[in-house]
C-alpha cells in the first residue's frame, strides 16, 4: 500500500516501464554522430520529482485561452505542459504560414468537439505564454486543427495541466518572427 505522499502502485509500474522502454535499444534511432551533438536537440532539465499537477475544468461561456492565462498568472506558473478534451461553441484556429511570417486565422463558428488539446506553457516578454494546438471534430465528420487563439467553452474543457517549478523561456526566432522555446 503507498504511503500519503508516494506514488501510487499503477503510477511506480508505470513510470518503471517507461524507464525501461526509455533504456532499451530501438531500431532506426537515430544516433548521435561521431562529431557530437549534430543529432541532438536543445534540452533542458524541467524537473527532478517537482512537478504539480492540476486538473482545470472550463464550463460553458467560459474562454479557454483566457482561462488558461489567469490561471497561470495566479498561481505564478512559468513552465508546464497541457493536454485535454471537451466540446467548444466557437473558435478561432491559426495556419502558420512561414512566406508571410505570420498565423492565418480561421474562425470555426459552431459547436465542435474538441477532439485534442495539448500545449506547453513557458514566458514570453515576462509573461505566461501558452501555446496550444487543437484537432476539433465537426457535424459532419470533418476535422479542422492549428494553433489555438480562442475558443469559447460548450458544455466543457477538461484540462489537465502539469508545471514545474524551474522557468522555460521563449524568445523570438529571427528566420521566422515566432517566440520559439529557448531551454
Amino acid at each position: 500500500m503507498a504511503t500519503p505522499g508516494s506514488p501510487s502502485l499503477t503510477r511506480r509500474c508505470f513510470f518503471a516501464a517507461a524507464g525501461l522502454a526509455a533504456a532499451a535499444p530501438v531500431a532506426g534511432r537515430a544516433r548521435e554522430s561521431s562529431a557530437g551533438n549534430a543529432l541532438l536537440p536543445k534540452a533542458a532539465l524541467l524537473g527532478d520529482g517537482d512537478a504539480k499537477t492540476y486538473l482545470l475544468v472550463f464550463r460553458t461561456g467560459q474562454e479557454v485561452m483566457k482561462g488558461l492565462l489567469a490561471f497561470a498568472r495566479k498561481h505564478g506558473l512559468t513552465a508546464g505542459h497541457l493536454t485535454g478534451i471537451g466540446a467548444i461553441s466557437d473558435a478561432v484556429v491559426g495556419y502558420f504560414d512561414p512566406q508571410k511570417k505570420a498565423y492565418l486565422r480561421i474562425q470555426e463558428k459552431g459547436q465542435a468537439e474538441l477532439l485534442s488539446l495539448t500545449g506547453n506553457l513557458a514566458v514570453y516578454d515576462g509573461e505566461p505564454f501558452f501555446h496550444v494546438h487543437v484537432a476539433l471534430g465537426l457535424r459532419d465528420g470533418s476535422t479542422r486543427g492549428g494553433h489555438l487563439f480562442e475558443a469559447m467553452v460548450r458544455p466543457t474543457v477538461e484540462l489537465v495541466l502539469t508545471t514545474y517549478s524551474s522557468s522555460v523561456r521563449r524568445k523570438i526566432d529571427p528566420d521566422t518572427g515566432l517566440p520559439l522555446l529557448d531551454p
